[in-house]
């Protein structure tokens, strides 16, 4: 468990006057759930969790819940917990309805799902459901309390890097539309069940030479994606792209055909804020760079805690 110095005990919490701003934050994914002590933002602890596919039942993300928290509701059985993300889902704990865009902060607390476990108040976040540019409709659950924390009532186009990447317009705080593209699933799916990559594997990157050089190619080249990626072993074959260069490749054309799709679907774009990993997001940064595109980094765990604090005012618990 990481903490900050000291976990607060209720006594200097009520001391403090900081006892009705502290709450514990859970952002529970399909792979992996962050738990946080968050006092108006400010992370105080965090656990790590598994992710709710690995979990498989409610009853199994119910008693990890409670293990996950179980430290700090010991100390303060009075504190609320407020829950994002995949837990909300048809494979989670309790299902919390989709709020149609345009969505905003307020829409995300009117559609909570609330409900008390263990004598503990808990509230599952709504996902947002969106219908596309392609008239499709799309989903998200998790991307859009990242999004409310990092924008507040700014207006933009913001990337979610990851597994299922989000694209998302965004206007005076309120998500207007947004889709998603595999990027990350497919890049595993790929580097580790194709020829692309000998030994398979799940292709990891450096914004290098190589990396930019697949993006530009991706950027400039009329075929697809699907034409590209061959050229991963192609030009390994004839001699030009040496082994270690094909996983650099493989992920700039990737990140770089879903960059080029995002500029097509939201025009006008002359700058991009992306949340995320750093890691993950200096690939975006450096790929958007090659578009002519700025871009604006931010850290996905504050815009996590963010998120949830906003939510939690606004559900007045």
């Amino acid at each position: 468990m990481k903490a900050a110095p000291g976990l607060p005990g209720s006594s200097s919490l009520l001391t403090q006057g900081g006892f009705d701003r502290v709450f514990i934050g859970v952002d529970w994914g399909t792979s992996n759930g962050r738990f946080l002590l968050i006092d108006e933002g400010k992370i105080l602890q965090e656990r790590s969790a598994p992710g709710i596919k690995q979990l498989g039942s409610a009853e199994a993300i119910e008693n990890t819940c409670f293990e996950m928290a179980g430290p700090w509701l010991a100390e303060n059985p009075a504190l609320k917990i407020v829950m994002a993300g995949m837990v909300g889902s048809n494979i989670g704990w309790q299902a919390a309805p989709y709020a149609m865009t345009p969505a905003c902060a307020g829409s995300m607390a009117s559609k909570a799902v609330r409900f008390t476990v263990r004598g503990i108040d808990c509230i599952i976040l709504p996902g947002v459901e969106t219908i596309g540019g392609s008239g499709l409709p799309d989903v998200m659950r998790g991307e859009e309390t990242q999004i409310f924390g990092a924008m507040g009532n700014e207006s933009g186009l913001v990337c979610l890097p990851g597994t299922h990447t989000k694209w998302a317009l965004v206007d005076n705080g309120i998500i207007m539309r947004f889709h998603t593209a595999m990027t990350g699933e497919l890049m595993d799916i790929i580097g580790r069940n194709s020829i692309l990559l000998n030994p398979a594997r799940a292709p990891q990157a450096l914004p290098d030479a190589s990396f930019l050089d697949a993006v530009t190619t991706a950027r400039d080249n009329v075929a697809g994606l699907e034409v590209l990626l061959f050229t991963v072993r192609s030009r390994q074959i004839a001699g030009t792209l040496s082994n270690e260069e094909a996983e650099a490749c493989l992920a700039g054309l990737c990140i770089g055909a879903d960059i080029r799709s995002a500029l097509l679907s939201y025009q006008d774009i002359n700058m991009v804020r992306i949340i995320g990993s750093p890691s993950l997001a200096a690939l975006y940064a450096a790929a958007l760079d090659c578009f002519g595109v700025a871009s604006q980094v931010i850290d996905g765990q504050k815009a996590v805690a963010d998120g949830l604090s906003i939510a939690r005012k606004m559900l007045t618990i």
